[in-house]
C-alpha cells in the first residue's frame, strides 16, 4: 500500500537539510501550488508569448465591416467592404516578483514547519498580487457600470433582477458609432463577488426564489454557500473583490494576458554565493514572471455598485 504524499509531513519524514540538498524540491512545491490559482487566468485569454515586454492592440474592435450585404444585378460589380478597428492601444508587460528564504537556524534546527509555511504564505502573496490587479482593471472607466437604487440588504433589493439588466446590457453592447441593429454579439457567462455577500444573499427573499426544483440542492440557505451558477453565470469568487460590488462579464473575451516570460522559480540557492548560504547563512528561492494585460473588450463586462447600505 502506498501513501499519497500531499505536504512535506506526509510519507518519509523530511528535514530542512534534505531540502536544501534537493534544491528544486521547494520551487516544484511552489509551482504546484500556485497551478491554477490566478483569477486573471480564469477570467482573460492567453493571447500568446510576447518578445520585447509591449503589446500593441486595439480596444474595441466591431463585429461588422462597414458596408452591409447588397444585391447584385447579373454581371453587376460585387462591392467591396472596408474591415473596421477600434482605439490603437499599447500595453507594457510588468515584471514581478518575490522570494523567500531558508537559514541555517531553519537548517541545523530542523524547523520545516516554517518552510511550509513560508510556501504557503509565498503562493497566497502571488494569488493576492493577482486578484488586485485583475481588480484594477475590471475597476477602470472603460467597463460600463450602474450604480443601483435598491440595496440588497435592504428590504426592496433584488439581486435577481440587477444581474439579469447586467447580462441584458452586456448582450445590447455595441461600438460607439454603429447602426440601430449592431451590436458585439457579447454573452456574459461569468460573474466575480467577494465571498462576503453570502449573509446577505441568504437573507434576501428574492435571491433565494431562483433555487427550487431540480436545483433545491444548490440552495445557499441549505448548503451554506455561495452556488456555483447564479442565473446561468459561473460564480469566480475573490476575496480582494470589493464587498459591495459584482462584475458581471464574458469571460476569455473582456481581456487578455501575454507572458514576456511565464512564472520561472529558481532553484533554491545560496544567498552570498559562499559556504553555509554566505554572509547572512541563508538560502534562497525566487519567482518571477514578466507579464502584460489588458482590457480589449471592455464592454464585455459590467459592474454594479452599491449593493450594501
Amino acid at each position: 500500500m502506498t501513501t499519497p504524499v500531499v505536504t512535506m509531513g506526509d510519507g518519509p519524514r523530511l528535514t530542512v537539510s534534505d531540502l536544501v540538498g534537493n534544491p528544486l524540491w521547494i520551487p516544484s512545491k511552489i509551482k504546484e501550488l500556485m497551478l491554477n490559482q490566478f483569477i486573471s487566468e480564469a477570467l482573460f485569454r492567453d493571447a500568446g508569448a510576447n518578445s520585447a515586454g509591449i503589446v500593441a492592440y486595439t480596444e474595441g474592435d466591431p463585429m461588422f465591416l462597414d458596408g452591409d450585404v447588397q444585391d447584385i444585378a447579373e454581371r453587376g460589380e460585387i462591392p467591396i467592404a472596408i474591415g473596421r478597428r477600434g482605439t490603437p492601444v499599447v500595453a507594457y508587460a510588468n515584471k514581478r516578483g518575490l522570494g523567500v528564504g531558508v537559514s541555517l537556524e531553519m537548517i541545523r534546527e530542523n524547523k520545516i514547519g516554517q518552510v511550509q509555511y513560508q510556501i504557503t504564505q509565498l503562493v497566497n502573496t502571488f494569488k493576492r498580487a493577482d486578484d488586485k490587479v485583475a481588480r484594477t482593471l475590471l475597476q477602470s472607466s472603460a467597463v460600463p457600470s450602474l450604480a443601483i437604487t435598491n440595496d440588497w440588504d435592504g428590504v426592496n433589493g433584488n439581486p435577481r433582477l440587477d444581474i439579469a439588466r447586467a447580462i441584458r446590457q452586456i448582450a445590447d453592447a455595441a461600438p460607439s458609432i454603429a447602426s440601430t441593429d449592431e451590436s458585439y454579439g457579447f454573452e456574459a457567462d461569468t460573474i466575480v463577488m467577494n465571498p462576503g455577500l453570502l449573509p446577505t444573499l441568504l437573507d434576501n427573499d428574492k435571491f433565494l426564489k431562483i433555487y427550487n426544483g431540480n436545483v433545491a440542492s444548490e440552495h445557499p440557505a441549505f448548503s451554506g454557500s455561495i452556488p456555483s451558477q447564479i442565473l446561468g453565470l459561473d460564480v469566480i469568487l475573490s476575496k480582494a473583490w470589493p464587498l459591495a460590488e459584482v462584475c458581471v462579464l464574458q469571460r476569455g473575451v473582456i481581456g487578455f494576458f501575454s507572458d514576456t516570460w511565464p512564472l520561472e522559480i529558481t532553484g533554491l540557492y545560496p544567498e552570498g554565493n559562499g559556504p553555509l548560504g554566505g554572509p547572512t547563512q541563508t538560502y534562497r528561492c525566487d519567482a518571477t514572471h514578466k507579464r502584460a494585460i489588458a482590457l480589449d473588450q471592455p464592454k464585455a463586462g459590467y459592474r454594479l455598485t452599491g449593493l450594501l447600505a
